[in-house]
């Protein structure tokens, strides 16, 4: 069993698969030698309240300021197509106040999710987009689910098989801290008015063993990281802008690591490659 920042979880919470039963059959269900616990089929429609619990989850973590997700978005763009995978607790380990926060229909026995990450599959082989990660660390502090989203994330990659792994969000993002761990990111674009926000970032890595390993919190991994020779600040527009330009022109750039707090502004370390 692979070491963590956070052992506990894997020991205390179970995990969730969701996919059609065909597609199951491409994932490792057994990542790092956890066995999913639960197995949901979106076909089926006894799978409706958990599915349901996934979009409160949603809105738990990301609140009226996010980017929630409509049912069908779920459905057309996660369920079907790719992979939900997470931690979840069975309902009747719920307080009452658990219960009331999620709305767990009365009689409802079955997982209540705590976590999930959804990758959609791209056509090129091994590559996979990741589409949401979700995590209750900031709104259960009792119970101690510190790390979760990262964990999640990283049994996710090897559930699915990922190869590549491209994703996208937000400069300003909480969460963006939790994709560096997993390594030097390759930035795609720096600003995407493809987007509904532009002021995002589009980025990949390559799924390695050591990065997994590292992202992890595993002592007997590391990985090397660039040294920046710039720093971004997450609401310097025109230089978002110019970054963007260089990259359409065949510049490279890396995001090194997790930003800093430089007064009021997050600054993101950036380097060119020769």
């Amino acid at each position: 069993m692979i070491t963590t920042h956070n052992d506990a979880l894997i020991q205390r919470y179970g995990t969730f698969l969701v996919a059609p039963p065909d597609s199951r059959k491409l994932a490792d269900t057994a990542p790092f030698g956890l066995e999913v616990t639960w197995h949901i089929d979106p076909l089926r429609a006894a799978s409706g309240p958990f599915l349901d619990l996934l979009q409160t989850l949603d809105g738990l973590t990301f609140g009226p300021e996010g980017m929630p997700m409509d049912k069908w978005v779920f459905y057309d763009c996660s369920e079907l197509p790719g992979f939900i995978y997470g931690f979840a607790t069975p309902a009747d380990e719920l307080s009452a106040d658990e219960r009331t926060l999620f709305g767990v229909p009365d009689g409802y026995t079955g997982p209540v999710p705590l976590s999930m990450y959804i990758a959609i599959p791209m056509i090129e082989q091994g590559a996979w987009f990741g589409h949401n990660l979700a995590s209750l660390n900031r709104v259960l502090p009792h119970r101690d689910l510190h790390h979760m989203g990262t964990i999640t994330k990283a049994l996710a990659l090897i559930c699915y098989r990922v190869e590549r792994f491209v994703g996208a969000t937000q400069w300003t993002s909480k969460a963006l801290y939790i994709h560096t761990k997993f390594g030097p990111l390759d930035l795609l674009t720096t600003y995407t008015p493809a987007h509904s926000i532009h002021e995002t970032l589009t980025y990949a890595f390559d799924v390695t063993d050591n990065a997994l390993r590292t992202a992890f919190g595993d002592p007997s991994a590391s990985l090397t990281r660039p040294e920046p020779d710039r720093h971004l600040a997450s609401d310097d527009v025109a230089q978002m802008k110019t970054m963007q330009a260089s990259l359409e022109s065949g510049e490279r750039f890396v995001l090194c690591g997790a930003a800093h707090q430089d007064g009021d502004r997050l600054m993101h370390p950036i380097m060119a490659p020769a």
